[in-house]
């Protein structure tokens, strides 16, 4: 096993190059481990997801993620579509680091790499998003659609911006000023549901847009997805509300529902743009899943 390729899937442009700053780094932890090892610098949208599940599928020990969540969100995808047992490791070098902060992935590097790699192995679930035409995809942290699918297409967009929850807080101010609550009904389990929601979050992981604690319940290992729904609040309520969502702090919010569920349908009056893993993927309807167990989390 120990002669099998460590391989490390690296995306040249998350963190505005931060990942690509510290590829010297990431070779000298690799070598200093007298391992063979290979460095694969992903080239543009969907390509980290073609080139785990090749390399994964040419006999790698390990491949290793790095940059951010949507680098993370690729490579699990191209695992999981491999078939393999091949475990994902993670070194988090993006602007945003969300489902890092679940598993305790260290940032650096000479501690990550070691870790990625000794061996260590643990299943952890995953949720897959189907949508209407058939089309599926896996995400590894947190799906979500209405306010945070709006908010998250205007920080893939912005350039400016230093830090991960900054961003995303500018973004929100932003797209609150014209946004509507939308209506929806859910299937949950088989028990169904109708609301007007601000945003409804399916959470596999704890952390989204650069920190927010929106699911702090959530496991990755407990074969459920959490589903975390901001309900009908105004614009006011929610710009009061939203600074205590970075510690967790909503969960007492009369507004704010938590139920933990393996399926999830989602209908919209209107369709609502749905993200996974901030990654803008497609429109409501939508229907949720988890598989459990289906990927192998190195460290």
């Amino acid at each position: 096993m120990d002669r099998e390729p460590i391989v490390v899937v690296l995306n040249p442009v998350a963190g505005r190059g931060k990942s690509l700053t510290a590829l010297p780094k990431v070779k000298a932890a690799i070598e200093s481990l007298g391992r063979p090892f290979h460095i694969y610098l992903t080239q543009g949208p969907g390509d980290g997801r073609a080139a785990a599940t090749r390399l994964a599928r040419e006999g790698a020990s390990v491949v290793i993620a790095i940059g951010g969540d949507g680098t993370i969100h690729e490579v699990a995808n191209g695992l999981y579509d491999s078939g393999t047992r091949v475990p994902l490791g993670i070194v988090p070098a993006g602007s945003g680091a969300d489902f890092a902060r679940t598993v305790g992935a260290s940032n650096k590097i000479e501690d990550a790499i070691p870790i990625a790699c000794s061996g260590n192995c643990r299943p952890i679930d995953i949720g897959l998003a189907t949508f209407d035409d058939g089309v599926s995809e896996a995400f590894i942290n947190v799906a979500g659609l209405g306010f945070d699918s709006l908010v998250a297409e205007r920080v893939a967009k912005t350039k400016f911006l230093p830090g991960a929850n900054l961003p995303y807080l500018a973004a929100s101010l932003q797209t609150l000023v014209s946004y509507k609550n939308i209506d929806a009904s859910f299937e949950i389990d088989g028990i169904r549901h109708e609301t007007k929601s601000v945003f409804i979050q399916i959470a596999n992981a704890m952390y989204m847009g650069g920190g927010y604690k929106i699911a702090p319940m959530a496991d990755i290992a407990d074969g459920l997805l959490d589903v975390a729904i901001v309900g009908d609040m105004t614009k006011p309520d929610l710009l009061r509300t939203l600074p205590k969502v970075y510690n967790g702090g909503h969960i007492g919010h009369p507004k704010f529902t938590h139920i933990r569920a393996r399926t999830i349908r989602i209908e919209t009056s209107l369709p609502a743009r749905v993200q996974l893993d901030g990654e803008l993927v497609g429109s409501s309807p939508v229907t949720f899943g988890v598989v459990p167990g289906a990927l192998m989390l190195a460290g």
